[in-house]
């Protein structure tokens, strides 16, 4: 009998770190919008997005755009789709400056959440082989 209580008194304590773990999960509706990049983090290097700052877009519909800024100019050359799982978007895009031979098949890169408010979304990026920081506001 004695074990049984112990047992049931280590289920309980585990629960609230159960539940705690899966509240780390974000949703769609947390993600969309526009999002502005303010800086980018590679290492010891703190880079700041500056005048021409990159702009991401995550539709409700699961359609994702990248703009790139140039002389004031946002061109939206890359285009896709993405899913949300946990506190990782995972984006699935065609590069529409490449030629047609190497966009066929969509490439993938993932925003690990580390931190997301209303307006700020601090991401851990995996991309083509490379990681970096990276923070966007709304």
């Amino acid at each position: 009998m004695k074990k049984y209580i112990i047992i049931t008194l280590l289920l309980f304590s585990i629960l609230p770190i159960l539940k705690s773990q899966n509240d780390t999960s974000i949703k769609k509706e947390d993600i969309v919008g526009r999002w502005i990049e303010e800086k980018r983090i590679e290492g010891d290097n703190v880079k700041m997005a500056g005048e021409y700052a990159d702009t991401y877009i995550f539709k409700d519909n699961m359609i994702y755009h990248k703009g790139e800024a140039a002389e004031g100019v946002i061109l939206f050359n890359v285009a896709g789709w993405y899913e949300v799982q946990g506190d990782i978007i995972s984006i699935f895009y065609n590069n529409y400056l490449m030629d047609k031979s190497e966009r066929q098949k969509p490439e993938k890169m993932q925003f690990k959440i580390l931190n997301l408010t209303e307006s700020e979304m601090f991401v851990l990026v995996s991309d083509n082989g490379r990681e970096y920081k990276m923070l966007l506001k709304k």
